[in-house]
């Protein structure tokens, strides 16, 4: 079982609702079982695999037994449907599938896909025992239609022979040994085989009557051949036989004088309305559910569909109230924002208008204490800092040359521009304005302006990915 079905097994569970339908061979049975408890059963004869047959029969169930739920439980059994036992040599499963694929395709006796379910029994001596249950898929379709139009969700679609499986485990069994089911329900006789844990590890199905031999004698001989394979296969051993049987239509007396283990008999004596309810609480991940898993998973993705839904609109509805918020929170505080927007924006005014300040502030500082310590002025470092903050985008400096002589600072400033020749004039031209009216007022030689033009004529500026201009910028700072 995999997460989303544990999910709905704890989630969805509450008291049992469900029609369960039993359709075998053309006899229909229906009962309604509204909050665990028996409501209103009906039956019908006659009734075929066509998809119009068993809508009527399914409506008229819905009808008769007053059914107001809409889960419905199905067991089927057809002449039509095949059940194959098989002995093939152990293997992985991923090897064995593909073999049980090529079986369905070669038993089945009709036109169209075939659904197919497996049973692993005994694996012993190399041998593994498969059984499969091969139906037509058209028949399954159909199912899964009519119970949509009909406003049901279909949870159980399995032949009856899992009513016997269940019904194992429930037997009392001691370590080391196994246990034999003799079930007999609508004629069919099927035997049972479980293992410790009550495990089925063998299904086994009584051949058509060939002869006049009487009935407790085959059966007596087919439970001979079931223990004598399971003791030769397996180190369990069997100490009695159970029997399971509707309307005493066969009986413990004419079983026990062809076998030699104890046949006991199960505490109930089934009637059809018995099985019903077995049926309809069978779990949804038995081996023979041949009810997609799509189908089986409806109810817990509409559960999810309405709760995500009714979350997004709980959201929508606190969104649109808490924009509602937001908004005349804006407009009666419209004023007040766009006075502190106007306030943020005069205050980075300032901050640039006292940076620039400071940068002329600690080039006094640098002269006021040159002459009162009578040294040679320091321009280098603050001079460097101003550069690093004036210096233009796409405009590298290569070389700064400052020396000091003849009581004047002679600036000589080398590097080159990465935009075009229009755009690195006008950089550069700014850049000479700001040296001259900055703190240091730098005389500029013109003739920067001159060497840049020159460079229109020469082919290096061409030969790369980008333009590149080179510039040299002199001037002196008394």
């Amino acid at each position: 079982m995999n997460l989303s079905d544990k999910f709905q097994k704890r989630f969805l569970q509450k008291q049992l609702t469900v029609l369960s339908v039993s359709f075998i061979n053309g006899h229909f049975k229906a009962m309604s079982i509204i909050n665990d408890a028996i409501h209103q059963s009906w039956e019908k004869h006659g009734v075929t695999l066509e998809s119009e047959s068993l809508r009527r029969a399914i409506s008229d169930a819905i009808h008769y037994t007053q059914f107001t739920g809409t889960h419905i439980s199905i067991l089927v059994e057809d002449k039509e449907f095949i059940t194959l036992p098989l002995q093939l040599p152990a293997m992985p499963l991923t090897d064995l599938l593909p073999i049980l694929e090529r079986k369905v395709d070669h038993a089945k006796t009709w036109e169209g896909l075939a659904a197919w379910r497996y049973h692993l029994g005994i694996h012993a001596r190399g041998k593994q025992s498969v059984r499969l249950e091969i139906w037509p898929q058209d028949f399954i379709n159909d199912i899964i239609q009519i119970c949509e139009d009909l406003g049901l969700q279909l949870r159980q679609l399995a032949p009856p022979s899992a009513l016997s499986e269940s019904q194992i485990r429930t037997l009392p069994v001691e370590p080391g040994e196994a246990t034999v089911l003799i079930s007999m329900f609508e004629g069919k006789v099927m035997f049972i085989a479980g293992g410790e844990d009550g495990t089925p590890i063998l299904t086994r199905y009584l051949a058509p009557a060939q002869d006049s031999i009487p009935l407790g004698e085959r059966i007596g001989t087919e439970v001979n051949r079931t223990i004598m394979f399971v003791t030769q296969q397996t180190s369990l051993t069997i100490p009695h036989i159970w029997f399971l049987c509707e309307d005493e239509q066969l009986t413990i007396t004419e079983i026990q004088p062809h076998v030699s283990t104890s046949v006991l008999p199960c505490p109930i004596t089934p009637d059809w309305k018995f099985w019903l309810w077995v049926g309809a609480t069978l779990p949804i991940d038995i081996a023979n559910n041949f009810t997609p898993p799509h189908v089986l998973r409806a109810p817990l993705r509409n559960l999810l569909t309405h709760t995500v839904a009714a979350m997004i609109a709980g959201l929508l509805i606190f969104g649109v109230g808490t924009v509602g918020m937001i908004e005349g929170y804006f407009a009666k505080n419209r004023n007040s924002i766009q006075a502190m927007t106007d306030q943020t924006q005069s205050l980075r005014q300032d901050q640039q208008r006292w940076q620039g300040q400071l940068v002329a502030l600690q080039s006094k500082q640098e002269w006021v204490r040159t002459v009162i310590e009578d040294q040679s002025p320091r321009l280098e470092g603050p001079f460097l800092s101003y550069l690093g903050m004036i210096l233009p985008q796409h405009t590298t400096l290569q070389e700064v040359s400052i020396t000091h002589a003849n009581a004047q600072w002679d600036v000589e400033l080398t590097g080159n521009t990465t935009t075009n020749l229009p755009e690195s004039f006008v950089l550069l031209e700014k850049l000479a304005q700001q040296l001259a009216d900055g703190p240091y007022q730098m005389n500029i030689h013109a003739d920067w302006q001159d060497q840049l033009l020159t460079q229109t004529a020469t082919s290096s500026t061409h030969t790369m990915a980008k333009p590149r201009y080179r510039f040299t910028m002199k001037g002196h700072i008394s």
